[in-house]
């Protein structure tokens, strides 16, 4: 099977006619997506294009604005591969999300606030930093599998996206409370509360990250509910993570720097297939709601287009990254 033409009509890529009604193109997806999936003798390029051609064909409205433009340029996506339309609005978050259009800004020349010729409120050495904090091993036989899966997403951000985006940094086991003060006024990570696994700056975006290992090639999504392997996997509630978070640092920027905060939040599940593959399992979104958790090579695009889109994203924020990193449950790195 040939990989479908870069400009190419959508439709054309699912097989179906462009006045398809929302089920006939969901079984196209479907049927398309088995058959041009790796495991099953397709290719990386053929499977991302269906990927793609779901993204916009199956949301209503990135459907329909897909349609408005497909209709001033003669039936063609843009050869570029990049559909045309700007950032979605909540409503179309869900699906999509990674193809917002970056700032431009995320691969300007990287600037520091303050400038590197303080030393505060950072040392330079943690200053230039990727990332911070580590998972502790635990108990007789160091964590097991929780632990290899998020060393493991760990290794994957550094990969696809701290080298992308060289003004982001990567924060592990960050509590979403702020820290207490012991009898001797230190700063100690508070005994109780939630803690992220993941938390990715850059500029003034903030994306909270959780990973889950997914053994099957397929999964659904309600909106809520992620369903894989014959069972239903509950998952945390990363937008209250992040708003948590969120709130926590505005209030300690406040206290501690006396500056206000312009700090957008967002969030991410990545899921992992078992054989260390970035395409599966593959997600169909049964409805919209929520943030679609998607494969780990899917999800490191969203979450590297959620933090490029910031107009900053070429900014280290160095009081920000001071007060994560009071955040962190074991800052020491190695």
């Amino acid at each position: 099977m040939s990989s479908p033409s870069p400009d190419s009509d959508l439709y054309a890529v699912l097989g179906v006619a462009p006045d398809a009604d929302a089920a006939a193109i969901r079984t196209a997806y479907r049927r398309r997506a088995r058959e041009t999936h790796p495991d099953r003798g397709g290719t990386d390029e053929q499977f991302q294009r269906i990927q793609q051609a779901w993204e916009i064909l199956g949301s209503t409205e990135t459907r329909a604005d897909y349609d408005r433009r497909r209709g001033r340029t003669g039936g063609a996506e843009p050869a570029d591969d990049t559909p045309s339309w700007t950032a979605p609005t909540a409503a179309g978050a869900a699906r999509g999300a990674e193809r917002a259009a970056p700032s431009g800004a995320a691969h300007r020349a990287v600037v520091y606030e303050p400038e590197l010729s303080s030393p505060q409120p950072l040392s330079l050495p943690l200053t230039s930093q990727k990332v911070h904090g580590e998972f502790a091993s635990r108990g007789l036989f160091g964590g097991g599998r929780s632990l290899r899966r998020r060393r493991r997403t760990v290794e994957l951000l550094e990969r696809q996206v701290l080298q992308e985006l060289p003004a982001a940094r990567l924060f592990n086991d960050v509590h979403l409370l702020p820290p207490q003060r012991d009898r001797r006024g230190r700063a100690r990570p508070p005994k109780q509360g939630e803690r992220a696994e993941h938390v990715l700056v850059c500029g003034d975006a903030l994306v909270v990250v959780f990973s889950l290992e997914v053994p099957a090639a397929a999964a659904s999504w309600d909106g809520t509910t992620l369903r894989a392997a014959g069972r239903a996997i509950t998952l945390p509630d990363l937008a209250g993570q992040a708003a948590q978070l969120q709130e926590t640092l505005f209030r300690r920027l406040a206290d501690e720097h006396g500056r206000r905060a312009e700090l957008t939040v967002g969030h991410q599940v990545i899921l992992h297939s078992p054989d260390g593959g970035l395409l599966s399992p593959v997600v169909e979104t049964l409805r919209p709601g929520g943030r679609v958790p998607l494969a780990a090579g899917r999800a490191v695009r969203a979450i590297t287009g959620q933090l490029a889109v910031s107009s900053r994203a070429n900014v280290v924020d160095r009081h920000l990254l001071a007060v994560l990193r009071g955040q962190l449950e074991s800052p020491v790195t190695g």
